[in-house]
């Protein structure tokens, strides 16, 4: 299809692999600076999404949320995702549920990957555990600053050892957040989901980089 054209010229990708994607669903927690800019990218690449966010849009959080306009402001994030992701790209599936994820709803993460994008180590634990549960790759990612921390597992998550690192980063609300470290984190993240929804070979290790210092490294947990 001329619209991925571009994608399937890539020898790593190709023709088969792009129709691949095209068959993919994967579900993004979280639709914040992180979940928005990594549901851009796999719309246009044709992957479909199931998004899951209970929050609203903040015309303060503009700055590092590229999906969502002014008008969106104190719309909900799940909903208003839908509207501008389908105007995108009219072709893929976008599912959205503008509810918490609890222990009682996990199944809404079950598709072919999953994104936690949530920042949240207590969600992240219950992602983690079902996705392991359910063999399901999982993706959890963090930013603030200049700084981002994204992890790949289809083993689940160590939370502790996570915790320890994280704790090492300053959260937004004392450290801002620049664009340029979000596409930095949303590009690691998508490049590892296209490997993972075409069962190609991909690092685990933790990955932290800081793109005002130019510094990035894999390190295991």
């Amino acid at each position: 299809m001329k619209r991925y054209e571009q994608i399937a010229k890539f020898k790593e990708i190709g023709e088969k692999g792009q129709k691949a994607l095209t068959e993919k669903s994967v579900t993004i927690v979280g639709m914040g600076n992180i979940g928005s800019t990594v549901a851009v990218m796999l719309v246009r690449a044709g992957v479909n999404l199931r998004l899951i966010d209970k929050g609203r849009c903040l015309t303060a959080d503009l700055a590092s949320q590229s999906l969502y306009l002014e008008e969106d402001d104190t719309r909900f994030k799940a909903k208003q995702a839908k509207k501008r992701l389908e105007q995108i790209n009219p072709e893929v599936k976008v599912r959205t549920f503008h509810e918490d994820l609890t222990k009682n709803n996990l199944y809404l993460i079950e598709s072919d990957a999953v994104v936690d994008a949530t920042g949240n180590l207590e969600t992240g634990k219950l992602i983690s555990d079902h996705a392991k549960k359910k063999k399901i790759p999982c993706v959890f990612a963090v930013d603030s600053g200049s700084q981002g921390f994204i992890i790949s597992t289809d083993k689940g998550v160590n939370i502790d050892k996570l915790k320890k690192l994280l704790d090492k980063m300053k959260p937004i609300k004392e450290a801002g957040i620049i664009n340029p470290a979000v596409h930095m984190a949303a590009s690691i993240i998508v490049k590892k989901l296209f490997k993972i929804l075409l069962k190609k070979p991909y690092h685990k290790e933790a990955v932290i980089f800081d793109i005002w210092k130019d510094t990035y490294r894999r390190q295991k947990l």
